[in-house]
């Protein structure tokens, strides 16, 4: 049979997946809000099926990535509308993006490696008397939860989110949140025991050690290790090759309110999307 035939090529195509298909519909249902101004209503949930020529649970999916980031939310009886940006819907939207790339684990580390290291070497040239008390009394905080691996994981998010802070660039705080946000999940297994928890206080003083002494490059190089130390430790519960989009159902549909990344997921993350609210 020749090879240009349509029954030789047939074997060549690949099948749209339900993932695809619902990345596809995010994007472009994001594309649609974003060119729409604050209080905007939306289509009808009818039309916008339609319109994309996609059905309902496609749809619905597509939504509640919206809702999650904070740029639409629906109104009882009324409809749903377009919201304005605020900043935890900026570092959602640069999570949300990376993830409808196709990101995997690894490039998302990598690119939060070299942000984080950035950072602190800013934090170290920047930073305040303020700053200094609050990243003090975190890792005091952390310290003391050696024991209880769950509070010691969320006062390890506190600290980078502070100690990016103290760089005094909004813009590098929202790019470093972002990424650190698709990895929380898996930072909280990983931050599973003790021992590993002591690791961490003892890396992190060592950095705010070379920030609090303005050594930007020291802090910048104990910060490079303590992220490939980190890196080691996610690792050992994901694959470094995994695409984070095959895991949008569980970062968006999470039941249990879990903190990640600074937001609790689950309590937004499925609101109720029917005719009557979609007009």
């Amino acid at each position: 049979m020749p090879k240009n035939t349509p029954d030789a090529l047939i074997g060549t195509i690949e099948r749209i997946s339900k993932l695809d298909l619902r990345l596809e519909t995010t994007i472009r249902l994001a594309k649609l809000v974003t060119s729409c101004e604050p209080g905007t209503r939306l289509p009808t949930e009818r039309e916008l099926c339609d319109k994309l020529g996609v059905g309902r649970s496609t749809l619905r999916e597509a939504l509640r990535c919206l809702a999650f980031m904070g740029a639409i939310r629906p109104r009882q009886g009324s409809g749903t509308y377009v919201t304005a940006l605020e900043d935890q819907t900026v570092e959602k939207l640069i999570s949300l993006g990376v993830t409808l790339q196709r990101a995997t684990v690894q490039e998302i580390i990598e690119a939060r490696r070299a942000l984080e290291v950035e950072a602190v070497r800013m934090a170290a040239a920047r930073h305040t008397e303020s700053d200094r008390n609050d990243l003090e009394s975190i890792m005091a905080a952390m310290a003391a939860s050696s024991g209880d691996p769950a509070k010691a994981s969320r006062c390890d998010l506190q600290y980078h989110v502070r100690l990016a802070g103290a760089s005094h660039n909004p813009v590098l705080v929202h790019f470093i949140n972002g990424m650190r946000a698709l990895l929380e999940i898996w930072i909280n297994k990983a931050v599973n025991r003790m021992p590993v928890v002591q690791e961490i206080v003892c890396e992190h003083n060592g950095i705010l050690q070379a920030v609090f002494e303005r050594n930007g490059d020291e802090a910048a190089a104990r910060m490079d290790l303590h992220l490939a130390n980190a890196a080691d430790r996610l690792f050992s519960v994901v694959g470094k090759d995994h695409y984070m989009a095959d895991y949008l159902s569980l970062l968006l549909t999470s039941t249990h309110g879990e903190y990640i990344g600074g937001w609790v997921y689950g309590a937004i993350a499925e609101p109720s999307f029917d005719e009557r609210q979609l007009g």
